[in-house]
């Protein structure tokens, strides 16, 4: 088995980041590739955090304060990965 870590970093992008969530995991012959997936949600107040838990619950979601921006949610993904 194939393990791969996907780190991801977002800020009030529900939908995008669900949309992209069930893109990773829909692909076709993933079978023997695990995924272990780690979002950084940097102070949303659209509710994507809660949303990601709720649909996607093997996904690591780390709480960020809403100002890592891009580069520092990343680093702290990776950092927890």
């Amino acid at each position: 088995m194939i393990c791969i870590a996907v780190l991801i970093t977002c800020h009030n992008r529900k939908q995008k980041t669900i949309k992209c969530l069930h893109a990773l995991f829909d692909q076709r012959d993933i079978e023997r590739v695990k995924l272990n997936v780690f979002l950084v949600d940097d102070g949303s107040t659209d509710g994507t955090g809660q949303a990601i838990n709720d649909l996607f619950p093997n996904v690591m979601v780390i709480n960020g304060t809403g100002n890592l921006y891009w580069a520092r949610g990343m680093s702290l993904a990776w950092q927890e990965a």
